[in-house]
């Protein structure tokens, strides 16, 4: 049972240190008047995604490839299905034009091609490095072209010394609590694999991707609750651009990602990330907005996906 206790400090300390981050963060990006749209899309997104990124880097370093990447593919698939899927049955979520234009089809064609890195069976450094660079990429490009979205009338919000001293630590304690946090994660999963008698990439694509995606679901379901469409769309779709290119390359990068264990089960894992993703599309065009009966069939969407897991099983 000390595998469990792990698991539960592990997901207390992701989803801690994950709020603290976000909260000193935004509140940063505020400081500088960033517009909510580009906090959800980057600084929210990014923070949120901290847990998925301590993990599957951590499970890359103790050759847990298949704990990696079933972390990351499985939590895009629940930040589609459950954490939008909720926000928009919760209320119905708004969603902004540029939006549609450019970061939705970006991740649609994001997971379309990220499978080709998979084809030999392995992650390579090389591949991670690319990867890395595009997430670096669209961060850069996400706040260059800010002042181009609707909210550039963003003003700065006012701090005091205090504040900001306060937030930074924040940041800092939120990042000591990812760092922890991941390694009981990991550690827990690995053994509860091993008892369960199933695949390290099972409890990849279910338990711990569903622990470390919490913070996108409390953050983009209280969002869409306060009427903050911007954040609580954004942070999915930041997260999810985020998880692949950042968090699978950087995870690589540190070392390799041996993919050859997880077919093709990590097959199925692609093409229900690429099926996700690509109904936000049509879902997100129709009157600009997500409602709740299209929130509803992502919810039942990825219910089946995990009855499908258990099958394959």
């Amino acid at each position: 049972m000390v595998y469990w206790l792990g698991i539960l400090l592990g997901f207390a300390a992701l989803v801690g240190g994950a709020d603290l981050l976000v909260r000193g963060s935004s509140k940063i990006a505020a400081g500088f008047g960033v517009p909510p749209i580009v906090i959800g899309l980057t600084l929210v997104a990014y923070g949120t995604s901290a847990p998925e990124l301590a993990t599957s880097t951590t499970a890359a370093l103790r050759d847990s490839g298949a704990i990696a990447i079933g972390n990351v593919l499985g939590s895009n698939i629940f930040n589609i299905g459950v954490v939008l899927g909720l926000s928009a049955m919760m209320r119905p979520v708004v969603v902004e034009h540029t939006l549609v234009k450019r970061e939705v089809p970006l991740l649609v064609g994001i997971s379309l091609l990220f499978p080709l890195f998979f084809l030999d069976g392995t992650m390579a450094r090389w591949e991670g490095a690319l990867a890395l660079a595009a997430g670096i990429a669209f961060t850069w490009w996400c706040l260059k072209t800010a002042k181009a979205r609707k909210s550039e009338q963003t003003t700065p919000v006012k701090m005091t010394p205090r504040l900001w001293v306060l937030n930074v630590g924040f940041v800092a304690g939120g990042i000591v609590a990812l760092i922890f946090g991941a390694d009981w994660l990991v550690e827990g999963a690995k053994v509860l694999a091993a008892k369960a008698g199933v695949s390290e990439r099972i409890i990849g694509v279910t338990i711990v991707a569903a622990g470390t995606s919490l913070p996108e679901l409390a953050t983009s379901v209280v969002a869409a609750l306060k009427k903050e469409s911007d954040i609580a769309l954004g942070n999915v779709i930041g997260s999810n651009i985020f998880n692949l290119l950042v968090i699978l390359g950087a995870a690589s990068l540190l070392k390799p990602l041996s993919t050859a264990s997880s077919v093709p089960g990590l097959w199925y894992d692609c093409l229900g990330g690429i099926i996700m993703a690509a109904l936000v599309l049509p879902f997100a065009r129709s009157g600009m907005k997500i409602d709740r009966w299209e929130g509803f069939i992502l919810i039942v969407l990825y219910i089946g996906y995990i009855f499908f897991l258990l099958l394959e099983h």
